[in-house]
């Protein structure tokens, strides 16, 4: 199965600097635009079906890019990773997150990568697209490239609308 992750466009919080987690932040004018390059850059995949994050960021991505061609359909296992008190407050560098205990655990946004991981690899797809947010990749590509150790959140991350492909 080939599968295509891609992270969702850009929103003011990103521009600004915030932190978003799951807070529900939609699309600026640019990341619909980037969304809307997106899917030319996609254009020659097939994609059976498209797997999103239900937050709206992601999700308006993913109907941009599959522009009614397959469906979109949203997972809770997709969100990005609850930030706790975090959440919307400005981080000059992303290196210096710190946890105060209030965001999910590295094991529990692991187990949520997991559990999607084994899901559609019980289904009969040949290609799908996944929309979702910088952290949860995080995850996925670790899972799929099969690494060692724990996730790394502090480097390797996709841009807005950038994406990744791999066989699994």
């Amino acid at each position: 199965m080939q599968i295509v992750i891609a992270r969702h466009g850009e929103t003011d919080w990103n521009l600004n600097g915030r932190m978003m987690g799951q807070k529900d932040i939609p699309l600026n004018e640019h990341g619909r635009e980037q969304a809307r390059i997106l899917k030319e850059k996609l254009s020659n995949f097939a994609f059976d079906c498209c797997y999103t994050s239900p937050l709206i960021r992601a999700k308006e991505t993913a109907e941009i890019i599959c522009d009614g061609k397959c469906n979109v359909i949203s997972d809770n296992n997709l969100k990005e990773r609850y930030g706790g008190t975090m959440e919307g407050q400005v981080i000059q560098n992303w290196k210096d997150f710190k946890d105060d205990g209030t965001a999910e655990s590295s094991d529990g946004i692991l187990n949520r990568a997991k559990s999607f991981l084994e899901t559609i690899k019980q289904t009969d797809h040949n290609c799908i697209l996944i929309v979702s947010h910088n952290g949860l990749i995080k995850n996925l590509r670790h899972l799929i490239l099969e690494k060692d150790g724990e996730v790394d959140y502090k480097n390797g991350g996709l841009s807005n609308c950038d994406f990744e492909s791999y066989e699994i």
